[in-house]
């Protein structure tokens, strides 16, 4: 008989193609919201809240955080000078009148000068708090994991390979089923159309295989050879409301 080797069809490899793209854009886009997006959405919001172009991203001190500013609040409100203030803290990202701001990814430490001296220092949320980021981050962790999985799938769906030949039947990951082996070829019990299943006994142990032309793109030209060598009815001519009729070879009064 002549060899039939068949991929997946296209409808497979376009739903696999833009699943995969989905999940691991959508958890790209998190993870971006997450460590950078949101704390530039801060940024850019105070600076219009100052009245300031948005021309320029304030600096953002990554090493700030909610509980830092609020330690250091303390050491501020306790330091002699504008020195030692700018010691603890270092330049401010923005300055306006009497406040200096120190940008963070979740919001800002304002400090109030009165003449050279810190008079106020507070913690200030942003429009995105350090809750929202990280968040943002787990949704993008979660999903870069399952945009993982769709790539393994992705790349499983692409490299589909089933081949009959004059030895058998050969699916990926799955032993060679002789035709001596088969002994049955029935539409599948779900009812689906252009599903089959394939029953063959290998080692003493009886078994079957589905096979699908959503996966299988030569399923037509792959059961009508195995029908053509082992006698089987084709299942797939048969009138669905029958799935039964092919269970077996044919008849000799057939």
């Amino acid at each position: 008989m002549q060899s039939i080797k068949s991929g997946t069809t296209t409808e497979r490899i376009v739903r696999a193609t833009l699943l995969m793209v989905l999940i691991n854009g959508f958890a790209v886009a998190f993870l971006w919201d997450g460590y950078v997006g949101y704390a530039r959405q801060n940024a850019e919001e105070l600076a219009r809240s100052l009245g300031m172009t948005q021309e320029a991203i304030p600096k953002i001190n990554p090493a700030l955080t909610a509980a830092e500013a609020k330690r250091l609040i303390q050491d501020v409100a306790n330091a002699a000078d504008a020195t030692s203030v700018t010691d603890l803290l270092g330049s401010p990202a923005i300055e306006r009148g009497k406040d200096a701001y120190y940008l963070a990814k979740g919001g800002h430490l304002r400090v109030r000068w009165d003449q050279d001296r810190a008079a106020v220092a507070e913690w200030i949320d942003g429009v995105h708090t350090e809750t929202d980021l990280a968040i943002q981050r787990w949704f993008g962790y979660v999903l870069g994991l399952l945009g993982v999985i769709y790539i393994i799938q992705f790349v499983r769906v692409v490299t589909t390979r089933v081949s009959l030949t004059d030895q058998g039947l050969k699916l990926r990951g799955r032993a060679l089923i002789p035709f001596a082996a088969m002994r049955s070829l029935r539409r599948d019990r779900s009812g689906r159309s252009a599903r089959v299943e394939l029953g063959y006994s290998l080692g003493g142990r009886d078994g079957f295989v589905r096979l699908d032309d959503y996966v299988i793109k030569k399923l037509s030209a792959i059961v009508a050879a195995i029908c053509g060598q082992k006698g089987f009815t084709n299942p797939l001519s048969l009138d669905a409301r029958d799935p039964d009729a092919a269970h077996a070879p044919r008849s000799p009064e057939q």
